[in-house]
C-alpha cells in the first residue's frame, strides 16, 4: 500500500522515467534517421520527459515542505524553521536539485515550444533528437551521480542542517531560476541551430523562430545577471556589485555570446555570412554553458557562487561538454560550406556593423574566459599560483565596451556617414576630458565611462530626432531601450567606480565619522536572539547638513543551525545614491570595525538591466505582432486568389 513516506520513491522513478523518455527519443531519432520508413512518433516521447521531470521536481519541492529529512538533498539544505518560501526556493539552491530544475524547463520548453510538423524530415528529426539526447545526457548524470532523492535510510537526522544563511535572500528566489531558464533557452537554440544545420535551407521562418527563441533568452539572462549582482551586492556584505569571480563570470559569458548571436540575427538581408555567423555563436554560447556548468560544480575554484565541490562529478560534466560541443561544432564543419552563398555585406552599412559588433562581443567574451581560465591553466602546469582579478578584467574590457558603441551608433543611424559619427565620438571624448580637466582629475576609468555614457546619448538622441532619411520612420522602441539600459548601466558603473567614498573604522557607543556630506553616528549595540540567529545589531545616526537623514541598523548574525556567521549590511537607497553601512568583527567589548559607504548611481546598474530586459520583452511583443499580421495578410491573398 502507498504511503506518504514513499512520495521520494515515486520522484526517482519519475526521474527514471523522463530520462528512459529522452533515451528512446534520441534513439529513435537516431532510427527514423537512417530509415525513414519507421512511423513512430517522437512527439510522444518528449511529452514524456516533460511530465515525468516534472512531477519529479513537484515531488522534490513537497520533500522540502513536509520536511522529510530521510532525502539527504532536503536535509542537506532546509530545517523545519526555515519559512516556506525558502523552502521552495531551495529545491534550486544547490546542486542535485540546480540541474533538476534546468532539465525539467528544458523539457517544458521542448514540449511547448518546439516545431511539431515540418516537411524536411531531418530537419524535425534533429530537432527533436537533439533536445532528447541532451536531456538523456543530464538526467542519467542525476540518476548516477546526483540523485536528488537519495536517501539517508537508516539513520535520519531528526533536524536538517538547513540552507545556507547568504541564500535566504530574495535573490535566491529569482536569481538562479532565471538563469537557469536562460540556460535551458541556450539549450534549445543549440538544437534548432543543429537542426538548421541538417535542413536543406535556411528559411526565413525557421531563422525567425530562432530570433524568437534566442531572444527569450537572451531576456533571461540579463534579468538573471542583473538579479545576481543585485543579490551580491544586497547580501555578501562587502558593498560590491561585480568582483569578476569566476562563477560570476561562467554566466556573463554566454550573454556577451547570446547577445553577438542575436545582434548576428537582425541582418536582414539573409546574408550567409550573417546567418552561418548567427549558428556558430548559438552552439558557442550552450558550449559556454556547460563550461560555466563544469566550474561551478567541479570544485575547481573556491566561490561563495559556487555550487559544489567534487571532481568526479566535475569531470562527467566536462565529457557531456566534449561530446555535445563536440558533435555540434563537428555537423557544423561538416554542413556549413552547403549553406554557404556569396553575398555581398557593406562594411560600413548597417548589417556590417551589426557583424562587426558581434565579432566584437565575441572577442569580449573570449577575453574574459581566457582571464578565467588562465590560473587554473598555470595551476595545473605546475607553474604555481597565479590570481587574475580587476585590474586585468578592466583594462580590456572597458576599451573593448567604447570599441563596440561605434559599431552600434552605425547600426542605430545608418543614414549618418561614418565620418560624422566618428567626428562625434571625438568630439564627445574631448568635451569629457575639458569637463574632467577643469574638475582637476583626468581619472583615465572615469574618462572611459563619461565618454561612452555622452556618446551613447548623443546616439540616442540623434535616433529620436526627426532628421533626415528617419524622419516620419516609425522608432524601435524595444532597441531603444535595450540601448538605453546600457547607457544607464555605464552611467552607474562609472558613477560608483570612479566616486564611491568610503572608511573602514573602529566604532562603539557614542562615536561618529564625517564622510563626505553625511556624519555617522554610532549610537548603540543591540543584542539580537532571533528564532534562527543570534548576534548584535548597530544603531547609527544618519545626519546631513545636521538634520537626522535616517537610522541604519547594520547586523552581524550567527546562526544556530550551522554556526555560520554572517555581516547583514544596511542600506539607505537613494535615486542617485547609497548609503551602506556593514558591521564587521568585534574589536572590543563595546567597538566593531564598521565599514561606512557612500555609492554615487549604483542601482542605475540593475535599473540598466531591467531596462534591456524589458526592451527584450517588448521586443518579443512586436514580433508576434508582426508574425500575426504575416499570417492575416498571407489569408487574406489566398482568399482573394
Amino acid at each position: 500500500m502507498f504511503s506518504i513516506t514513499m512520495l521520494p520513491e515515486l520522484g526517482h522513478f519519475l526521474l527514471i522515467l523522463g530520462g528512459s523518455c529522452a533515451l528512446f527519443g534520441a534513439l529513435l531519432a537516431l532510427l527514423k534517421y537512417r530509415n525513414p520508413g519507421i512511423e513512430w512518433p517522437l512527439r510522444p516521447l518528449l511529452l514524456g520527459q516533460a511530465l515525468g521531470l516534472t512531477g519529479a521536481i513537484l515531488l522534490l519541492a513537497l520533500a522540502f515542505i513536509l520536511n522529510d529529512f530521510s532525502v539527504a538533498y532536503v536535509a542537506n539544505n532546509s530545517n523545519s524553521a526555515l519559512p516556506l518560501f525558502y523552502k521552495v526556493a531551495a529545491v534550486w539552491g544547490s546542486h542535485e536539485g540546480s540541474l533538476l530544475f534546468w532539465m525539467t524547463v528544458m523539457a517544458l520548453w521542448a514540449w511547448l515550444g518546439l516545431q511539431r510538423r515540418s516537411q524536411d524530415h531531418n530537419y524535425l528529426l534533429m530537432l527533436h533528437g537533439s533536445c532528447s539526447a541532451i536531456l538523456c545526457g543530464f538526467v542519467f548524470f542525476m540518476l548516477l551521480y546526483a540523485n536528488p532523492f537519495a536517501r539517508l535510510l537508516p539513520e535520519v537526522p531528526i533536524e536538517g542542517r538547513d540552507l545556507s544563511p547568504m541564500l535566504q535572500d530574495i535573490g535566491l528566489i529569482l536569481h538562479p531560476p532565471l538563469l537557469f531558464l536562460g540556460y535551458a533557452g541556450l539549450g534549445i537554440c543549440f538544437c534548432i541551430a543543429l537542426a538548421l544545420l541538417v535542413s536543406h535551407k535556411f528559411s526565413a521562418a525557421r531563422l525567425g523562430k530562432l530570433k524568437h527563441h534566442l531572444l527569450l533568452t537572451w531576456v533571461f539572462l540579463t534579468a538573471g545577471n542583473a538579479l545576481g549582482s543585485w543579490w551580491a551586492y544586497n547580501e555578501l556584505g562587502w558593498g560590491g556589485w561585480w568582483f569578476w569571480d569566476p562563477v560570476e563570470n561562467a554566466a556573463f559569458i554566454p550573454w556577451l555570446v547570446t547577445t553577438g548571436a542575436l545582434h548576428c540575427l537582425l541582418i536582414k538581408n539573409h546574408n550567409p555570412l550573417a546567418q552561418l555567423s548567427a549558428l556558430a555563436l548559438v552552439l558557442l554560447g550552450f558550449s559556454l554553458c556547460l563550461l560555466g556548468t563544469f566550474i561551478v560544480r567541479s570544485g575547481i575554484i573556491q566561490s561563495v557562487h559556487a555550487f559544489a565541490a567534487d571532481p568526479e562529478r566535475g569531470v562527467i560534466i566536462l565529457l557531456l561538454l566534449l561530446l555535445y560541443g563536440g558533435a555540434g561544432f563537428s555537423l557544423f564543419g561538416l554542413r556549413c560550406r552547403h549553406h554557404w552563398q556569396p553575398g555581398k555585406l557593406a562594411p560600413l552599412g548597417r548589417d556590417g556593423q551589426l557583424l562587426l559588433g558581434s565579432l566584437i562581443l565575441l572577442t569580449m567574451a573570449l577575453t574574459t574566459l581566457l582571464g578565467t581560465l588562465y590560473p587554473l591553466f598555470y595551476q595545473a602546469l605546475g607553474l604555481g599560483s597565479l590570481s587574475v582579478g580587476a585590474p586585468y578584467f578592466n583594462t580590456l574590457f572597458v576599451p573593448m565596451l567604447a570599441l563596440l558603441l561605434l559599431p552600434l551608433a552605425l547600426s542605430t543611424l545608418p543614414h549618418m556617414a561614418p565620418r560624422r559619427l566618428g567626428l562625434l565620438a571625438l568630439v564627445t571624448v574631448a568635451a569629457t576630458a575639458l569637463a574632467l580637466f577643469f574638475e582637476g582629475s583626468l581619472d583615465p576609468w572615469l574618462l572611459a565611462g563619461g565618454a561612452m555614457s555622452l556618446f551613447l546619448l548623443c546616439t540616442l538622441l540623434l535616433y529620436l530626432l526627426p532628421l533626415g532619411q528617419i524622419a516620419g520612420k516609425r522608432r524601435n522602441i524595444p532597441m531603444l531601450l535595450a540601448h538605453t539600459g546600457l547607457l544607464v548601466s555605464i552611467m552607474g558603473a562609472t558613477g560608483v567606480s570612479c566616486f564611491e567614498q568610503h572608511s573602514l573604522l573602529r566604532m562603539g557607543p557614542g562615536q561618529g565619522s564625517i564622510l563626505g556630506d553625511y556624519t555617522f553616528i554610532y549610537e548603540q549595540t543591540r543584542l539580537l536572539d532571533k528564532p534562527a540567529y543570534r548576534g548584535e545589531q548597530a544603531v547609527i545616526r544618519v545626519e546631513r547638513n545636521e538634520q537626522l537623514l535616517t537610522y541604519l541598523y547594520p547586523e552581524r548574525q550567527e546562526f544556530n543551525s550551522n554556526g555560520m556567521s554572517l555581516s547583514q549590511a544596511a542600506i539607505y537607497r537613494g535615486a542617485f545614491g547609497d548609503l551602506y553601512v556593514s558591521m564587521g568583527t568585534q574589536l572590543s567589548d563595546e567597538e566593531f570595525l564598521v565599514r561606512l559607504s557612500i555609492k554615487p548611481l549604483v542601482s542605475w546598474i540593475w535599473l540598466g538591466g531591467g531596462l534591456m530586459a524589458i526592451g527584450g520583452l517588448l521586443a518579443l511583443g512586436s514580433r508576434r505582432r508582426l508574425l500575426q499580421t504575416d499570417v492575416l495578410t498571407a489569408s487574406g491573398r489566398l482568399q482573394h486568389d
